[in-house]
């Protein structure tokens, strides 16, 4: 593969970026669903042969944009417990409102999770991460949700910064009720090594969810970046 055929994948995958956002903007008149956008920092601090250490943090804008919806940070702790198998914990705070100019509810979770992963040929890897915990929201009753996501990701070589491509599906469950009440959808995700220390990915979700004792779901569309950085 030559440099300029890794460039054109880098120009491909953007394209595939903005030309979903353009898309989303004429679903948007149909289906008067909301086009939003997530920014995630992750911060691995400490990592060794068994445990990982990380800070995280991410802003939702909603409204095409227009005002900052939620904020949340996140610091975890996983536990390399077999080659196939991570476990950990993280606590969540989180800050939300629907419109601008409302006051922003509080909501606490503490999150207990299993990830399993596995090498399926060189270049391909299948991964599952199921996550249950505790969601404490101010001024409304305690209750217990669980998440289950399913991830495919293919690595490429020689293909200049890009480095790898993945898709994903997660649902949500809340047992108070014993609905699945929340589901995001990732069709294509695309990183981009940028150092040694760096990583950057864009991606597509399509996010859909319902209100309790709802039919209907209602669906937003999410234009995702992550960075991520190892000390």
């Amino acid at each position: 593969m030559t440099l300029k055929h890794g460039i054109r994948i880098c120009i491909g995958a953007l394209l595939i970026y903005g030309t979903y956002f353009v898309t989303a903007q004429k679903l948007r008149a149909e289906l008067e669903n909301d086009i939003r956008s997530w920014q995630t920092l992750n911060i691995n601090t400490f990592e060794n042969e068994q445990w990982r250490v990380t800070a995280g943090a991410q802003s939702r804008l909603y409204d095409e944009g227009k005002f900052l919806g939620t904020w949340l940070i996140f610091p975890t702790v996983q536990y390399k417990a077999h080659p196939n198998l991570d476990l950990g914990a993280t606590y969540l705070l989180e800050d939300t409102r629907s419109e601008a100019g409302d006051d922003y509810t509080r909501l606490h979770i503490f999150w207990l999770h299993a990830n399993s992963h596995w090498q399926l040929t060189e270049k391909l890897k299948f991964s599952m991460r199921h996550l249950a915990g505790l969601r404490e929201i101010e001024s409304k009753d305690d209750y217990w949700i669980s998440r289950h996501r399913f991830n495919i990701d293919y690595k490429l070589k020689d293909f200049g910064h890009l480095v790898g491509l993945g898709a994903s599906t997660e649902v949500f469950v809340r047992y108070d009720t014993d609905e699945v009440f929340e589901n995001r959808f990732i069709p294509i995700k695309a990183s981009f090594k940028l150092t040694d220390r760096s990583q950057l990915s864009l991606f597509i979700m399509m996010q859909s969810k319902r209100g309790v004792g709802c039919s209907n779901w209602e669906n937003a569309y999410i234009l995702g970046q992550s960075f991520n950085y190892k000390f």
